[in-house]
């Protein structure tokens, strides 16, 4: 079979497409054949060596796939072979491993993909499932409240757009070209902010009256405090979900000070938080499964690219040029 993977860490060009042979399910495991694998930020980091959770190397990096079970190991009565499934590493031994043609897993780690459900549409739900704990855990969002979210045309910002309208909420989107904005709101954005040519706080400031927003979901974090916490309404909570752009350059509990007088809360949310919660983090894959054969979210898909591509899909995600959700094809 065909995997990617890479001896040390490093740019996008140390990802090697390779031979390897095709692994054998031990008792308690399947193994699935990948019809579509997801490309997400935690790939891009695993390659660069600075993940926390980080596998042996050398590494296969990739967070998710759908596929179909072809073998089964000792033990193991479901899933079934040729039932369609999605794999996600966070229920696997160790993070990554995906970015393969085959994989042998945990049966009970896998999910069962009801009859119509997309398969590529499937490949996207590790974005969903931090979507759908930042929003439910995190948050703790209400029907009838607004959330500004960042990076609202990517492959996360897709996930929380869909699941805040899911929830009854007011969705305003910030990105950072008028296309990216377009397509903010194509996914059901109330608002689209173009931080590029217009102020966000003066947008945010009108399109709420000067309220400000309840709940800000932000994947930079560190430069950007400052200017968040200001844009909250009374009681707002911001939520920092990624923390990609480093330390805030503020004194945080100065600025919480500065707008005592509305008592924001800022939450540093990880999806790590259930790590030690397996049965909480399945029911909540669950339900994202079942809505997605509901129709109730509907991942876009942005770009596909052969698994022989994984170098240009991360050197694509890094740039910030993917709408939606970028899957690798085996």
């Amino acid at each position: 079979m065909k995997i990617v993977r890479f001896e040390k860490p490093g740019p996008p060009e140390v990802l090697e497409y390779a031979d390897a042979p095709v692994p054998e399910p031990k008792p308690g495991e399947v193994l699935v054949r990948a019809h579509s694998i997801g490309v997400g930020i935690p790939d891009t980091v695993i390659r660069r060596g600075t993940y926390g959770w980080m596998p042996p190397l050398p590494a296969t990096p990739g967070t998710e796939m759908s596929g179909t079970v072809e073998k089964a190991g000792a033990g193991v009565t479901s899933p079934r072979v040729g039932q369609r499934v999605y794999v996600t590493a966070r229920e696997r031994p160790q993070r990554g491993g995906c970015y393969a043609e085959f994989i042998a897993t945990p049966a009970d780690g896998v999910f069962v993909l009801p009859d119509g459900v997309d398969m590529e549409a499937a490949a996207a739900l590790a974005n969903y499932q931090v979507a759908y704990h930042l929003l439910r855990d995190g948050a703790r969002a209400r029907k009838g409240q607004s959330i500004l979210i960042y990076g609202a045309a990517g492959g996360m910002g897709n996930a929380l757009v869909d699941l805040a309208k899911a929830m009854g909420l007011t969705a305003i989107g910030v990105v950072g070209s008028a296309d990216r904005a377009a397509f903010a709101k194509s996914l059901g954005a109330d608002h689209a902010i173009d931080r590029k040519s217009e102020d966000v706080a003066a947008r945010v400031k009108a399109i709420t009256g000067g309220a400000g927003v309840d709940l800000i979901a932000d994947l930079a974090g560190g430069p950007t405090v400052a200017q968040n916490l200001a844009m909250l309404a009374d009681m707002g909570m911001l939520v920092i979900y990624g923390g990609l752009g480093g330390n805030a350059s503020v004194d945080l509990m100065a600025e919480l000070r500065k707008q005592m007088g509305k008592c924001p809360a800022v939450c540093r949310f990880s999806i790590h938080y259930l790590d030690h919660r397996p049965e909480e983090r399945r029911a909540g894959m669950r339900d994202l499964i079942d809505m997605l054969a509901k129709r109730t979210i509907r991942p876009r898909i942005g770009a596909r690219l052969p698994l022989a591509e994984a170098a240009k899909a991360h050197a694509m995600l890094e740039a910030g040029t993917v709408l939606g959700k970028l899957l690798l094809k085996p």
